[in-house]
């Protein structure tokens, strides 16, 4: 294997985050982000708004 070929390897592989808090941008409340771009916990995920893809809601009930 050449050092090119071992440099497109490590090029193609995929970068991983460990899992971090992050603060819900529905809810406010933190959580466990599993990736990078998770980004709403699943309390909110799990909601019927979310699953019927109503509007997103503020923690006072304002519609953003």
């Amino acid at each position: 294997m050449s050092s090119v070929s071992a440099l497109d390897d490590q090029l193609d592989a995929p970068v991983t985050a460990p899992p971090r808090t992050r603060s819900c941008l529905r809810c406010q409340s933190d959580f466990q982000s599993e990736w990078a771009g998770e980004r709403i916990c699943k309390r909110c995920k799990g909601t019927a708004a979310w699953r019927e893809g109503g509007p997103a809601m503020t923690p006072s009930g304002a519609a953003i």
